[in-house]
């Protein structure tokens, strides 16, 4: 701006000392003003414009990001999100030393549900289901669609008592209230395993798979429960 305002004062002094020379050279001086703040103003517009795309396409890029960690039909991250998610957490936990525990949820007899009600009537119970979910749980817990029924819950700052209760809680509400359909109400239940983060013996994939262990003796254990992760 400094430069630009030196240029304007160079060139109006300029055209007060135009009457000093001949009328040929005086127009042709004031016709290379005119196309130079022509120029100018062009190039003002295009800098405006180069603005406006670069803000458009940080957006876009934004949108991008957010729809590729976002399951589409629950509004919940999706797995790669729970990933990133699992990643900053397990990083927070070695820089801070803060504990944070995973559970993995299965909605019992699910093929059924599609089987009898449709998928239409499935993608019902999957989005009340997730919503109920995250209404459950609080403001910091991280909720993904892990993968067909089964959702991840992570849950920061959390060790195993308070995760527990979590747990409970969910399942205790979702026994007592039936799902809304369009085929009418249906009774769903679910399965959860619960672990925590063990740092001196694995890395969150572990974890992972130490609440999907649990979540598999659940469900064979007769479904409708959680089974904490053994830590040997």
């Amino acid at each position: 701006m400094a430069d630009q305002n030196k240029t304007d004062a160079r060139i109006d002094a300029l055209l007060e000392r135009l009457d000093q020379v001949t009328p040929e050279l005086q127009a042709e001086v004031e016709w290379l003003v005119g196309r130079y703040r022509r120029l100018d103003r062009n190039l003002d517009k295009i800098s405006r414009m180069s603005d406006r795309m670069q803000a458009q396409i940080l957006d876009l890029n934004d949108q991008l990001r957010a729809a590729s960690i976002t399951d589409p039909l629950t509004g919940m991250a999706n797995r790669r999100g729970a990933h990133d998610a699992l990643i900053a957490e397990t990083r927070a936990y070695l820089e801070a030393d803060l504990p944070f525990c995973v559970a993995l949820f299965d909605i019992d007899h699910f093929k059924a549900v599609n089987d009898t009600h449709g998928h239409d009537v499935g993608d019902e119970v999957l989005v009340d289901f997730a919503a109920r979910l995250s209404g459950a749980m609080r403001d910091r817990d991280m909720i993904a669609r892990w993968g067909g029924e089964e959702f991840l819950v992570l849950m920061p700052e959390t060790g195993m008592d308070d995760a527990s209760i979590l747990l409970e809680g969910f399942l205790e509400m979702l026994r007592a209230r039936p799902i809304k359909t369009a085929n009418g109400p249906l009774r769903i239940t679910a399965s959860a395993g619960l672990c925590r983060y063990i740092p001196s013996d694995e890395g969150y994939d572990r974890t992972v798979y130490r609440a999907d262990q649990a979540l598999y003796a659940a469900k064979t254990a007769g479904r409708d429960r959680w089974v904490m992760a053994e830590e040997s």
